[in-house]
């Protein structure tokens, strides 16, 4: 069929044609041949997701990092990592991770106008107070966080893009293979039935590795760290393990040798704080090959069995 030839001639020559343009035509697709599921899809993906619960899973928890200014004491810092560590898991994985409801023509904008590596969007000011508040209490008194950015790697989002085209052509092949010899709508629609099936294998139930980051559990660094109290080898070894720089691990060995956590409330210095922080940065920016969503509980975890927490 022509249209299906147009479809994927877009979606292979993604210099010339935008997600977009396909997703259009594969609306008018959809609705020539009354397929109610490709239609829901395509018109989702154009217009955008009316609800969380109807995310696809390539949408769902994109990992990332928090940027922001404060004052501790008489210094000013700018565009540093925030710790979230201490909040309620709920709030800290609703900052930590995002799920995204936009059309697809936005996400394309957010990759191709923007002409940094990442897209920074600010947080409301009652969630940064609450940041501020549980931040002050892990021993900083005299902090005042002022502003605070979510910070996310257009990776992410071109791999979101990804997957959308690649679910799509996957489609529009397997239309191609099976039914390329029909040329009236009328007999694809006759077809409907088969083509639901395609549609639920390809499109709606295929949770294949086109995403370019895979954040799923297939993708999860196990992390049962064998450390004795105390022990700096095997604190070093773990976190070699986990593709800690050398120059970091050094870092953190000279802090903790020098710096005491709060043991009766069960919390961190400030400085392995801020260690932790800056460590999570890394996986935005790509010098820490590890996932944004496991680095913090990665060095969290390592670090509470070297002192025994």
């Amino acid at each position: 069929m022509e249209l299906v030839s147009q479809i994927i001639n877009e979606l292979m020559n993604t210099n010339e044609y935008s997600l977009d343009s396909a997703l259009l035509k594969t609306k008018v697709l959809a609705s020539r041949i009354q397929n109610k599921e490709l239609l829901e899809w395509a018109n989702s993906e154009l217009i955008g997701y009316e609800s969380i619960e109807n995310l696809p899973e390539y949408r769902r928890k994109i990992p990332n990092g928090l940027n922001g200014d404060y004052i501790n004491g008489n210094i000013q810092y700018t565009n540093q990592q925030i710790p979230t560590t201490g909040l309620p898991e709920k709030i800290e994985n609703s900052l930590r991770f995002v799920d995204f409801t936009n059309s697809v023509k936005e996400l394309e904008s957010f990759c191709y106008k923007e002409k940094t590596s990442i897209i920074k969007s600010p947080l409301r000011a009652e969630i940064v107070g609450l940041i501020n508040n549980n931040w002050s209490e892990m021993g900083n008194p005299y902090l005042n966080l002022y502003n605070v950015n979510r910070v996310i790697s257009k990776t992410s989002i071109e791999g979101i893009l990804s997957n959308v085209r690649n679910k799509l052509l996957d489609f529009m092949l397997k239309i191609d293979e099976q039914f390329g010899n029909l040329t009236e709508i009328k007999d694809l629609r006759d077809k409907n039935t088969e083509i639901t099936k395609i549609v639920n294998n390809t499109i709606i139930n295929n949770n294949g590795d086109g995403n370019v980051l895979n954040t799923g559990n297939n993708n999860s660094i196990e992390n049962k760290p064998k450390i004795q109290k105390n022990s700096i080898e095997e604190l070093a070894n773990e976190l070699q393990k986990n593709k800690v720089p050398e120059q970091d691990i050094l870092e953190l060995i000279e802090i903790i040798q020098n710096e005491q956590p709060l043991f009766d409330e069960n919390k961190f210095g400030n400085k392995v704080n801020t260690w932790i922080a800056k460590m999570v940065s890394k996986t935005v920016d790509g010098t820490w090959n590890v996932g944004i969503g496991m680095a913090g509980n990665i060095l969290a975890t390592a670090i509470q069995n070297y002192y025994g927490m």
